[in-house]
């Protein structure tokens, strides 16, 4: 509403720079001559288009926030090489990738992660889409068998991290040495 007002503000400023209310408000005012008219309207204007200016840019940047909510994760070019270069130089086992049902966000970026796993030379099964009983919160949950510190699931969850992508390591018993479960999860 500022905007609509800053508007009409400058309108108003812009009617007497112009001369169309000028004799009418020298009538009221009579201590007002042509310069300080002038000087009155010029500063209206201004104040009228700063008004409208402020509002704009910051309906602009809501605007942007929710258009970058609605977008979601992105794997940003270099945040993707990164992730790559990093990928290609650890040991490959085979990842089992799910997403959230129902989560289109979920699914998507959980695709873009299987696109890189596959670039970096990983055997990658899904991206499947399964209901996690009990959730598994925001970000990326990595399961394996191995709680050693050294395992390729922390290896993965260290290289997520590095590359500004929020995960977390479960251990998960009953899966086989040679897999490694990643479930991309709600957006953090």
């Amino acid at each position: 509403m500022r905007f609509w007002y800053g508007l009409v503000l400058s309108l108003l400023g812009g009617l007497v720079g112009i001369g169309l209310f000028r004799e009418w408000i020298k009538l009221k005012l009579s201590i007002l001559d042509d310069t300080t008219l002038d000087i009155v309207s010029l500063i209206v204007l201004i104040i009228g288009l700063l008004i409208s200016a402020i509002d704009h840019l910051k309906q602009s940047k809501d605007l942007k926030k929710l258009e970058d909510e609605q977008k979601g994760r992105v794997l940003k070019p270099k945040q993707r090489q990164k992730l790559l270069n990093d990928l290609i130089n650890i040991e490959k086992i085979k990842i089992i990738l799910t997403g959230i049902q129902g989560d289109r966000e979920s699914i998507r970026f959980a695709n873009s992660i299987k696109n890189v796993l596959i670039e970096a030379n990983w055997e990658v099964e899904g991206v499947w889409e399964d209901i996690i009983i009990g959730g598994i919160g925001f970000g990326i949950t990595i399961r394996e068998n191995s709680s050693d510190s050294n395992s390729i699931g922390n290896l993965l969850n260290e290289i997520m991290k590095k590359n500004q992508i929020k995960s977390r390591i479960v251990l998960k018993t009953d899966l086989k040495p040679d897999h490694v479960e990643v479930i991309v999860g709600s957006r953090p």
